[in-house]
């Protein structure tokens, strides 16, 4: 199964997380994070990492997303994180 990484801005009323959360409740999530967005004081930016068992099935979790956001942003998690053990790596060498 594919790992995705989600981020989505979003107004900071309890509609739009209830709708955020029902999106999220039938997806194999494997974090959630929530913060208010610096400059605003009605908006969150929502960072998820989840777990789907078809490509398309993305698709139809960002139309879903979209009815909360228009932005919201999207990459492969397992990309990041094999960019970030690239990094973590290149320090380590730099530092012998």
């Amino acid at each position: 199964m594919a790992m995705w990484r989600i981020r989505i801005n979003l107004a900071d009323d309890p509609r739009s997380r209830e709708r955020f959360d029902e999106v999220l409740a039938s997806l194999r999530v494997q974090a959630v994070q929530l913060t208010p967005r610096p400059g605003t004081t009605a908006e969150l930016s929502g960072d998820v990492v989840l777990e789907l068992p078809r490509d398309d099935a993305l698709g139809e979790m960002l139309t879903a997303l979209h009815t909360i956001s228009p932005q919201v942003f999207v990459s492969r998690a397992e990309d990041q994180d094999k960019e970030d053990d690239a990094r973590s790596e290149d320090a380590l060498v730099s530092y012998r």
